[in-house]
């Protein structure tokens, strides 16, 4: 096993933790534990807690990405555009029991950063704002990459991430009130708000 998986098998027993115990429960050596290594063995690719910290964040990040990326290659050109959105938006909400996951580690990698800014926070909260300034451009008329923005195109992205937000956490406390069928429906809806600015 090379290093770089070595790392992300450290990366999987984290999340597991994270997902068993919660954000305070992950430190080097409940890691450790979970991934059956001493301290020592995982001090030699993570030196200190922040950096593992660091890497799951990234890692979490990497995943998510790449998920996006295949379904919109996948899918592209084959749904109507909301729909499209929808489902990459989707993505990033807790409506299996991997994203669920997933979000569990989102919230304790913020947890962290509060603690001691990690740069797998910020990687993460920018990449969802460009997903939603992207979706947002497309929902409005605009072709192409989204550079120098319409400001009306900013200001709907700012509300679909809030919004976004708003709808992983009511799936992921409240679930019997906002199953994951009526999270995909109200999504919709809101999408289908999004003005035509061109």
């Amino acid at each position: 096993m090379d290093h770089e998986q070595r790392r992300r098998e450290l990366a999987d027993a984290a999340l597991r933790v994270v997902v068993r115990d919660g954000a305070a429960g992950a430190s080097v050596r409940t890691v450790a534990a979970e991934a059956g290594w001493s301290t020592g063995a995982l001090r030699y690719y993570f030196s200190t807690q922040r950096e593992l910290r660091e890497f799951v964040a990234t890692v979490v990040n990497e995943r998510v990405s790449q998920r996006i990326r295949e379904r919109l290659e996948a899918e592209r050109g084959r749904l109507p555009l909301l729909e499209l959105i929808a489902g990459l938006i989707e993505e990033l909400l807790p409506l299996d029991e991997r994203r669920r996951e997933e979000f569990l580690l989102w919230l304790a990698v913020t947890e962290w950063s509060r603690q001691d800014t990690l740069a797998g926070a910020e990687e993460s909260w920018d990449g969802q704002r460009r997903l939603y300034v992207e979706a947002v451009f497309a929902l409005a008329g605009f072709e192409g990459e989204p550079v120098d923005v319409d400001p009306r195109v900013a200001t709907w992205a700012e509300y679909l991430h809030v919004f976004a937000d708003g709808l992983a956490t009511q799936a992921m406390f409240v679930p019997a009130r906002m199953p994951p069928k009526r999270i995909r429906a109200v999504l919709r809806e809101f999408l289908a708000e999004v003005p035509r600015l061109r």
